[in-house]
């Protein structure tokens, strides 16, 4: 068992007591979690392995782990509209990101994609982060701090829809904002030749003005629009069946590469 698995002073932690109790919180030598299932002392999560199981004061037994970036996204205080995880997961597979690729992000919101987009392209990477609030780039900010990914991302108020230089062209570029089809121009100037665009909206109308921009723009082709629908099963012995409620419908995605120019 390496020192990483052990949990420290200041460490966070994600504390399950079941499928819809999920806390993250720091371990710490004084302070406690209050709940309806009893109180977990934070000083007691220090020095025990991540993956194991404590009692609160009224003996329920609980999970303790080592919080994953989709947790956070889960739990971040939602100043915006939140990406859910189910669509940031195409957008990030589609995006073709890795270690070391450089990548933008208009609408930074919450941080929840931001936290997600920030653990993917490690230290050698850059995410340039955009936003026209300053609440939200604060919120962003002090999230990425705590959980230490805050070197990898540099946090801009600016307004997307106008001109904008960074000095190098982008691998990908994520815009979540509400007019997109506005913001074309500007992101196509950011990002390289055959590098990736992946649009976040809401409603159908805001696709169909996206998608006909981008094909006026003659900048991008292989445009894809889609739509993700998550249906988790609740699995016992002799008994499988789907769960009675579903994450239906949260938005749209487009996806878009850029190219010199359409022929």
């Amino acid at each position: 068992m390496s020192a990483g698995d052990i949990i420290r002073e200041n460490d966070d932690v994600l504390i399950v007591f079941d499928e819809k109790r999920r806390f993250i919180v720091k371990a710490r030598k004084e302070g406690v979690l209050g709940t309806d299932k009893g109180v977990v002392r934070l000083s007691d999560l220090i020095g025990k392995p991540y993956g194991s199981i404590i009692k609160t004061s009224r003996g329920i037994e609980v999970l303790i782990l080592k919080p994953l970036p989709f947790d956070y996204s889960l739990l971040v205080q939602r100043v915006t509209q939140v990406i859910y995880p189910k669509d940031a997961g195409l957008m990030i597979y589609l995006s073709g990101i890795k270690p070391g690729s450089k990548i933008g992000e208009a609408g930074v919101g919450s941080g929840a994609l931001t936290v997600m987009l920030a653990s993917i392209i490690g230290d050698s990477g850059v995410l340039y982060g955009f936003d026209i609030s300053e609440k939200s780039l604060e919120n962003t900010k002090t999230r990425l701090e705590r959980i230490g990914l805050i070197n990898r991302v540099r946090l801009l108020k600016h307004d997307i829809r106008e001109p904008v230089s960074l000095g190098e062209t982008l691998d990908s570029f994520f815009l979540d904002i509400p007019d997109p089809w506005n913001a074309v121009n500007t992101v196509a100037g950011l990002i390289k030749t055959s590098g990736t665009l992946l649009v976040y909206v809401p409603t159908i109308n805001q696709v169909e003005k996206t998608v006909l921009k981008l094909r006026e723009s003659g900048c991008f082709t292989d445009i894809h629009s889609y739509e993700v629908l998550l249906r988790e099963y609740k699995v016992d012995r002799d008994a499988v069946r789907p769960f009675t409620r579903m994450v239906g419908h949260t938005g749209y995605i487009i996806f878009a590469r850029r190219v010199k120019s359409v022929i």
